[in-house]
């Protein structure tokens, strides 16, 4: 039986720094454990590919690039509603065949850090449940939820974090699942990934703290978050386990106000990336600014 703690992520070559960055953070708070990180691509170059053998290497762990084929989701939308999303955003649908060998494997999108130790979350009791995942914000539920089908207590999860059952998985042949689902309901899919993932198991996903993936909304003054999960966001939206930049505004651009940017920052001086700086993305600094005052961060 495998004893490493699995991480999936998925990157394109030139969001490659990103995901260093985010695996770096990873691999400094759990020297502890076994880690195994595989790296879903389909276009990684070999710069990056070097660098990545450095990171596993300095920490001792191993780091394996995986190539996808990126016509496998040619057909799916990307970039429709948001620029930021590329075909690797669907890669995590195909763990369940790619990793054959193992039972469960935590998957993180690359605009994180992880502040904390994972065993916790890596063992979490999936006895029953596709998947462990953070619900997204009251704002996000109230786009969805109707849209899907789901009923108004059903949950709709962020799919930035996830733990998946693997094991479960192929037994539930999640896999043939999601291409019907695309097939039948492709009109559906709006927030790609994220609503398939949602629909094909719906019912089976495992409700975890927001400390696991602490969403950018979850910082402002009033957070959009479920009421069941704001005594838990109380505890820890200081401290939080995993930072999630899910905005796009993330901390490498200038106009970048997160209250964590720093932390990201901290993980590129120690990572085979330390050459990163900040750049500005958009123009108009003060149309950005403006929305982050009045969303107030605590």
């Amino acid at each position: 039986m495998n004893k490493a703690i699995t991480i999936v992520c998925a990157s394109s070559d030139s969001y490659a720094p990103y995901c260093g960055v985010m695996l770096t953070s990873l691999l400094s708070n759990n020297r502890n454990h076994q880690i195994e990180c595989f790296i879903l691509s389909g276009d990684m170059g070999k710069d990056n590919r070097q660098r990545f053998s450095q990171l596993a290497e300095e920490f001792s762990q191993k780091i394996t690039v995986l190539d996808i084929d990126k016509e496998i989701f040619s057909k799916l939308p990307i970039g429709e509603r948001f620029s930021n999303i590329s075909y690797e955003a669907y890669f995590r649908l195909l763990m369940p065949s790619l990793l054959s060998d193992r039972d469960r494997a935590l998957y993180l999108d690359c605009d994180m850090v992880v502040k904390d130790d994972l065993s916790e979350l890596w063992n979490t009791d999936l006895e029953g449940y596709a998947i462990a995942a953070v619900q997204d914000t009251l704002r996000m539920r109230k786009k969805c939820l109707s849209r899907l089908g789901f009923d108004a207590n059903d949950g709709y999860f962020n799919s930035g974090m996830g733990l998946y059952n693997l094991q479960f998985l192929r037994q539930f042949e999640f896999e043939k699942k999601v291409w019907d689902f695309v097939d039948r309901q492709y009109h559906l899919i709006v927030y790609h990934d994220q609503d398939i993932i949602n629909c094909v198991c719906h019912g089976l996903i495992r409700e975890v703290s927001p400390k696991w993936n602490m969403l950018e909304s979850f910082l402002e003054n009033n957070p959009p978050i479920v009421p069941w999960q704001r005594e838990e966001l109380e505890k820890w939206h200081k401290r939080p386990c995993i930072i999630h930049y899910a905005s796009l505004r993330k901390p490498w651009f200038k106009e970048c106000i997160h209250p964590y940017k720093d932390e990201f920052w901290r993980y590129v001086a120690i990572s085979p990336w330390n050459e990163l700086r900040p750049t500005f993305k958009y123009h108009g600094f003060k149309r950005f600014t403006k929305y982050y005052l009045k969303r107030l961060f605590i």
